[in-house]
């Protein structure tokens, strides 16, 4: 496998975000792993919290503890816990909504 370009990811990339967005369902396995990986990069890159928090809970999940998260990430531990303790607050209140909704 070759890697793409960085111009290349971008292009597809301006081309999806302008319309095209049929361009997706022909992307090679190649592209379409660029594509997220650059998001990923440019994301957590530019300090976006969305990224931050998405790869934080991805850690958490996979079992790794909230000192080591911070260490990894840069952040202080309370922020780690803070974000999960919030994660696992909606989680919980999304699970109970469902809970109401099921029940006759």
């Amino acid at each position: 496998m070759s890697k793409l370009s960085q111009e290349e990811v971008q292009s597809l990339r301006s081309r999806i975000c302008h319309g095209e967005q049929g361009l997706i369902s022909t992307l090679t396995p190649e592209q379409f792993l660029a594509l997220l990986s650059y998001d990923y990069d440019t994301g957590f890159a530019a300090g976006k919290a969305s990224a931050q928090k998405e790869i934080l809970c991805m850690l958490a999940a996979d079992g790794m503890p909230p000192e080591k998260i911070a260490l990894l990430l840069r952040m202080e531990a309370e922020t780690v816990r803070e974000i999960l303790a919030a994660k696992r607050a909606h989680i919980e209140k999304c699970r109970k909504k469902l809970e109401q909704e099921v029940k006759p």
